[in-house]
């Protein structure tokens, strides 16, 4: 069994750790630069503040609606990644971290062992040691635990283990939400009428090699909960950082976007 862990709204989950005013307020965490939104609350989330929000169109409603804003501290998320990771590793053996804020546990548990359970375990562990709220997918493959963490994610009890038979979940989940399909390979798969994850799921290994990829057809047979993924398939999390720059007002001119750029 895989267990995915991701910490909630990672960014202002950390800011909150060093002030805990934060909590229960519309937190904004903003880019390199306070260019745009890249960690929201759930509560900026309520308030219809989508991810990747220039900072500009943000502004009007900061004091309407108290909204309350951080620029990236990077040092600070890493140090805390690194902290997470460290308590998994009491956990499982095998912790394979995927991405600043996530990571893939492989789960032995004893035969009957209690898997909601151990996912309450988890989380309690690294919210009282570093403060940071997660939600744990458990399943058969990463591909499925990553559908149990999506799920996770909206639950109260922020922990899913998946039922042998996930086709009740995978109907309601759209194709574009399965993990490794991008927007492209969306458009693609609804032409075929594979519109939902247990479509995906269900459709002919055979097919999907010839008309996509070998990596698609692993991905239905993961979808199955067949493990088709080894430790190095997900590759080395991201160690780049990006300076990035946004224009602090709408630019409609193509004169003033062309001297922009000249003199980046």
């Amino acid at each position: 069994m895989f267990a995915l862990v991701d910490c909630n709204n990672f960014f202002v989950s950390c800011e909150r750790v060093f002030d805990p005013t934060l909590a229960g307020q519309p937190v904004a965490v903003l880019s390199n630069n306070d260019g745009c939104v890249i960690s929201r609350s759930n509560e900026l989330k309520a308030l219809g503040v989508k991810m990747g929000m220039p900072y500009f169109q943000l502004k009007p409603l900061i004091d309407r609606c108290h909204i309350l804003i951080r620029s990236g501290n990077y040092e600070l998320y890493g140090d805390l990644s690194r902290r997470v990771m460290t308590v998994l590793a009491d956990f499982a053996p095998d912790v394979e971290q995927y991405s600043i804020d996530e990571a893939f546990l492989v789960l032995s548990l004893p035969s009957g062992g209690d898997y909601l359970d151990y996912a309450g375990r988890i989380r309690q562990t690294i919210l009282q040691w570093i403060g940071i709220p997660v939600s744990v997918g458990i399943a058969p493959t990463k591909t499925l635990a990553k559908v149990a963490g999506h799920l996770a994610k909206s639950s109260a009890a922020g922990m899913m283990v998946l039922p042998e038979d996930t086709t009740t979940w995978l109907t309601a989940l759209p194709v574009g939400e399965v993990w490794s399909v991008g927007r492209h390979l969306t458009e693609k798969l609804e032409r075929l009428g594979l519109r939902t994850a247990r479509q995906l799921r269900d459709a002919d290994e055979g097919m999907l090699r010839q008309k996509f990829s070998v990596s698609v057809a692993r991905t239905a047979l993961e979808l199955r909960g067949v493990p088709t993924l080894e430790p190095g398939d997900i590759g080395e999390p991201s160690q780049s950082i990006t300076c990035s720059r946004s224009f602090g007002h709408p630019v409609i001119e193509l004169k003033d976007l062309a001297e922009a750029v000249a003199t980046t």
